[in-house]
């Protein structure tokens, strides 16, 4: 019998951190230039542009909630981007105008964002009289979630989602761009014998 003696065995101990709201703002980013070139097929895109924006601005919150709020995990999964955003603006004392852009464009993020995330079959009728009877939104018209996907609203998405998370981020004292890293980590090996 051949005597197998110890075996190798590897010891890692190894961390991570995932700043997710980079990786959403890459999302949105990349849809967006698809969304701006593409012939057919750009609403898809918006659509992606749209949402990913979205979730950008609520990944920076929760971010900053849990750097800067004791015990956030009670509030994250409760409340929703909008409501994180005036707790975080009422705690942390930020200057936060819902009534201006960048901040003002977040209603139509969510809106757009809640219409895919819960999405449902939506007739919507439409009684119109018009000059010209080849007029493509009398003769098809949109849901509000479609119409929020026009190239020009879905680049101030993307915009304002970058604007709003800048705000907070030099608002709470970081001079640093809060896009530069998508995060980090390390890792330890070790060789182990296993008799």
């Amino acid at each position: 019998m051949r005597n197998m003696g110890a075996r190798k065995k590897y010891r890692i101990q190894a961390s991570t951190t995932t700043n997710t709201y980079v990786y959403c703002r890459i999302a949105a980013r990349d849809a967006l230039k698809k969304a701006q070139k593409e012939q057919q097929g750009w609403l898809y895109f918006a659509m992606m542009a749209g949402v990913f924006a979205a979730f950008t601005v609520e990944g920076y919150l929760n971010h900053l909630g849990q750097k800067q709020v004791r015990d956030w995990s009670e509030f994250e999964r409760k409340l929703g981007p909008r409501e994180k955003l005036l707790l975080l603006r009422d705690m942390l004392h930020l200057p936060v105008d819902m009534t201006r852009r960048p901040f003002q464009t977040l209603s139509d993020m969510l809106r757009l964002r809640d219409a895919l995330a819960h999405g449902k079959t939506l007739t919507v009728p439409s009684d119109r009289v018009v000059g010209d009877p080849g007029d493509e939104t009398a003769r098809y018209p949109q849901p509000g979630w479609k119409k929020l996907c026009s190239l020009h609203s879905i680049e101030r998405m993307v915009e304002d989602a970058e604007n709003m998370v800048r705000h907070l981020c030099a608002e709470c004292g970081s001079k640093r761009d809060p896009f530069v890293s998508p995060g980090g980590g390390s890792s330890e090996v070790e060789e182990i014998k296993v008799e």
